[in-house]
């Protein structure tokens, strides 16, 4: 394994590769064959990009547990504590934005980390992400068994769960414009699933259901708009329970960040993904908080029993207690099916992204060099491989309950994302500390800036600890500590600081750098760029000789 502190510079076999499956090394920038313009790795177009950010941003989260919080804040509680966590979102897109149009490259902010920052600050986070990623496929593996349930209880979780990992193993391992295609169809059922819920809110509080009850904003005035009585800790609290469950089911910019370097055409497709971020957050999730305040009550028993018991899948969600309430028949289990394939098209998000921060780390020296292996399709598939493996942890749940597994995944998850964007907001600060050391900031060196900039850095920085340090309040409440509600709240930080002082001190030693991190006078911003220079005339050049065809008229207008 080599761990040598540059970057090192890879690409894609050309088109020239051989075609008999045999698979090959990651070839170095110079390769002579190379076509810039139609790189098998570069194999995502717009619509790919944003319904990839869709399908990675919305879970079953959104449409069943953000019954949870609702039932401790209330409908304004709700509303305010996801639209608190939306702004960070919304000021990391901004940071990210500015380094991945850049530079796009696999791997992302995780490469970002250990090329502005350190190299011992690259490795941590990105294993930490890694992290992420494995526990939140493990979550959606096993949420399918729940969704399952919701019809019968006969079927053994276990089979639900081997199913669904060869049916992912089979959508990464073969080429990324293939997946990229499943995954845009598969998008779409959210994006009606989402709308559909949207219309039903709207056309039952007006009374457009079999009660014909006008029900309106009723339940934000009783009981209430915080959940019954107005007691200031209560509502701190509901608020705060509110972001957490947030930080868990609110995300986007990060995955358009690692699949920038299998975008093609990244300087014309990036900025607008990014820039769509904010759309995204007040379309679904603004929008969602919203709609379940409204056909909902945070204090409904069945609701309350639902969560409580541990209800399977739809029969805890607001919305499908809604509907049993207006006596809506077969909606939902329309709503229930929906939700499962939303399930898997998320999980299949993770397993991609998962795959490349393993196979970006291997390109680093920071994960064993045989996971730069790719097949003749660009497809880094001994990374996908090992993602899968590790899926399988969600056989847990077999034997130690859905519901108790599920929360474990939650609590880890919800560390670990937090000390990504803590890692995000320190990348991007060095990254313009750097631009400014050098003189390029007040140039036109970068190819597009976020907005608010540094105040988006600082934000982000300021709120993704302080989130972080209160995430496991409640292990230290009075009679509620145990060792692994503690381990499995703040086990992933812990994990972060052991590889990070351990990269660090081997990288001390090893390269006898004296230096905390990388100064801002030394930071590469040079190697890389020309490649992309020249990606993107090939890509403009292409796009300038061929005529759009009205089906990719009418995608680019959408997306």
């Amino acid at each position: 394994m080599s761990f040598e502190g540059q970057d090192e510079k890879y690409l894609e076999p050309s088109s020239s590769a051989p075609q008999d499956g045999a698979v090959t090394e990651v070839l170095g920038s110079d390769s002579p064959n190379l076509d810039l313009a139609n790189d098998p790795h570069r194999g995502l177009r717009m619509r790919h990009v944003q319904l990839i950010a869709i399908s990675g941003s919305i879970g079953s989260a959104l449409f069943v547990s953000i019954g949870n919080p609702l039932t401790g804040a209330g409908p304004l509680g709700l509303l305010i504590g996801i639209g608190l966590w939306c702004v960070v979102v919304w000021t990391a897109s901004n940071c990210l934005i500015e380094m991945t149009v850049l530079l796009p490259l696999d791997g992302g902010f995780v490469r970002f980390a250990g090329r502005f920052v350190d190299w011992s600050l690259g490795m941590a986070v990105g294993w930490n992400y890694i992290i992420t990623q494995l526990a939140l496929i493990c979550f959606e593996l096993t949420s399918i068994n729940v969704i399952v349930e919701y019809w019968t209880t006969t079927l053994n979780p276990a089979v639900l769960i081997s199913v669904c990992l060869v049916i992912l193993f089979l959508v990464n391992i073969w080429s990324v414009r293939w997946f990229g295609e499943i995954e845009f169809f598969i998008s779409v059922t959210k994006l009606f699933l989402m709308a559909g819920l949207t219309m039903y809110t709207f056309v039952t509080m007006v009374g457009g259901n079999p009660l014909h009850d006008k029900y309106g904003f009723r339940f934000w005035k009783n009981p209430g708009p915080f959940a019954g009585e107005v007691n200031f800790r209560k509502v701190i609290t509901g608020i705060f329970d509110s972001v957490s469950w947030a930080t868990f089911a609110v995300v986007g910019p990060d995955y358009i960040s690692l699949i920038g370097g299998e975008v093609k055409n990244p300087r014309r497709i990036l900025p607008k993904a990014f820039n769509t971020t904010i759309y995204r957050i007040v379309g679904f999730y603004m929008t969602g908080a919203l709609c379940v305040g409204i056909t909902a009550s945070a204090t409904d028993e069945n609701l309350l029993g639902a969560i409580s018991a541990g209800a399977p899948g739809a029969a805890k969600s607001p919305y499908v207690i809604s509907m049993n309430r207006l006596g809506i028949p077969v909606l939902p289990d329309i709503v229930n099916a929906l939700i499962l394939v939303s399930l898997f098209s998320t999980a299949n998000s993770f397993t991609f992204v998962a795959s490349r921060s393993i196979y970006s780390l291997a390109q680093k020296g920071q994960a064993p060099r045989i996971f730069t292996k790719i097949n003749r399709h660009g497809v880094p598939y001994l990374s996908v491989t090992i993602t899968l493996l590790v899926g399988c942890l969600s056989y847990l749940s077999v034997s130690s309950g859905t519901v108790k597994v599920l929360n474990w995944w939650i609590n880890l998850v919800t560390a670990a994302q937090l000390v990504s964007w803590t890692v995000i907001a320190i990348t991007y600060l060095r990254f313009r500390k750097g631009l400014i050391a050098q003189n390029l900031l007040n140039t036109d060196f970068l190819p597009v800036r976020g907005y608010l900039q540094p105040f988006s850095g600082w934000y982000l920085l300021v709120w993704s600890p302080i989130v972080l340090f209160f995430s496991g309040y409640y292990v230290f409440l009075p009679g509620a500590f145990t060792a692994p509600d503690f381990v499995f709240a703040y086990g992933s930080v812990f994990i972060f600081l052991a590889i990070l002082i351990g990269a660090k001190v081997y990288d001390v030693i090893k390269h006898k750098k004296k230096h905390i991190w990388i100064p801002a006078e030394e930071i590469d911003f040079v190697s890389d760029v020309d490649h992309i220079e020249e990606l993107t005339a090939a890509s403009e050049e292409k796009r300038a000789m061929k005529s759009q065809t009205k089906v990719q008229k009418v995608s680019d207008f959408f997306f």
